[in-house]
Parts: C-alpha cells; sequence; structure tokens
C-alpha cells in the first residue's frame, strides 16, 4: 500500500465532539417542550451528521418540528461547539508523522464549515489539511463518495493511493465507494459490528496505530 493521501472524518474520529452535540440538542428539544434523551442514543446518530441527530431525537411523531428545533440546535451549537470537545489521543502526533512524511492530509466532514473551521482553529490544527470539504461543498452526502472524489481532486490524489479515517458505517460505506482504502477507528460513535461486518481494510483503536501501519 503506497498511501500519498489520508483523509479523516471529523467528529468521533479526530474530534470527541459528543458532548457538546448532545448537550445542544438537548436543550433545543426542551426549549421546545420536548423529551430530551440519553447520550448514547443522540450520539448513535452522529455519524450521519447533525440533522440526523436532531431527526433522531424528534421521531415521526414530531417531524413537523424539525426545521424551528434544528434553526435552535444550530444557534446553541455554534455557540458551545468547543466547550467539552476535545481532540482524541494521538492526533497531534500523528498528523505531525504524516506531515513529515510529506503525504497530503485532508478533512471530509458533515459539519457546516464555519464549525469546522472555529474548531480546527481552536485546536490550532488547522495548518496540517491540503483541504477540508464540509457540508455545503457537495450536493450528495456520505455514504455517497462525492465528498471524497471533490477532495482528490483538490489534492491532485488518485483512489489507489488514498486512506480514508472513520468512526462510523457510513464512513466505510463512502470510502468503498469512492474505491479507497478504508481504515475504521473502534472509538468513535460507530456500531463496531456494523463496521466490521463491512470488512474496512483496516480496523484500529486509537489513531497512532496508523503510524504503524504507514510506517
Amino acid at each position: 500500500m503506497n498511501v500519498k493521501a489520508v483523509i479523516f472524518d471529523l467528529d468521533g474520529t479526530l474530534i470527541d465532539s459528543k458532548k457538546d452535540i448532545v448537550i445542544a440538542a438537548n436543550r433545543a428539544f426542551s426549549e421546545f417542550n420536548l423529551p430530551t434523551l440519553p447520550e448514547e442514543i443522540l450520539a448513535s446518530f452522529i455519524g450521519n451528521g447533525a440533522e440526523a441527530v436532531i431527526k433522531g431525537g424528534l421521531g415521526e411523531k414530531n417531524m413537523h418540528l424539525f426545521d424551528r428545533v434544528f434553526s435552535r440546535f444550530e444557534k446553541i451549537y455554534g455557540e458551545s461547539c468547543t466547550n467539552y470537545t476535545s481532540l482524541f489521543p494521538g492526533v497531534r502526533e500523528t498528523l505531525n508523522f504524516l506531515k513529515e512524511r510529506k503525504i497530503n492530509i485532508g478533512i471530509a466532514t458533515l459539519k457546516r464549515r464555519i464549525l469546522t473551521e472555529k474548531i480546527l482553529q481552536h485546536f490550532r490544527i488547522e495548518k496540517y489539511f491540503s483541504a477540508v470539504l464540509c457540508l455545503e461543498d457537495v450536493k450528495n452526502i456520505k455514504p455517497h463518495s462525492e465528498i471524497i472524489e471533490k477532495l482528490l481532486q483538490k489534492i491532485n490524489n488518485v483512489p489507489e493511493e488514498t486512506l480514508y479515517i472513520g468512526d462510523s458505517e457510513v464512513d466505510v460505506l463512502c470510502g468503498k465507494n469512492a474505491r479507497v482504502y478504508t481504515c475504521a477507528v473502534t472509538y468513535g460513535t460507530g456500531d463496531l459490528q456494523f463496521i466490521v461486518a463491512l470488512q474496512p481494510d483496516f480496523i484500529i483503536t486509537d489513531l497512532t496505530k496508523l503510524i504503524i501501519l504507514l510506517s
């Protein structure tokens, strides 16, 4: 495997954003007199994007409130997206390793750009990435391959020399659809049983294992 580019998902892969997302979602639900939900339930939707979190929390019964609740969630989360969020262990070490090896590094996320940039700047890691593609940059969201294909065009790389790393089933499927190598991390919000069934090329328990994998 001759990897010249590594693309990361963001939430659940580089950053542990679960608590901030869940708190913002439950605050939005409360303001509309809707029941709040346990962290583990709401977190299970994160891999599919923020809209999926709110839709999952509302259920069919309250879906007519989606636009209003989601708008409120975005406001709350936009103001609090770094309160409890942290980098996962080994992120800086791994990014430094990739940079030293002159491997192109990208991000493919379903997060909105304004939030993505705010978080990357907060942790001072934006300098590592050759390209960052967000929700607004694609017409077809994961697991469609569009986000990876567009990112590869930006960094001038080919699928057979690219590794995509994520924590959810949609990430593995997105990578497979784009015909890149796929690597799943076990510490995010994805369901490990479903991820294993999709047979990613690699599964790692922490990000520093990537250093061993690419050495």
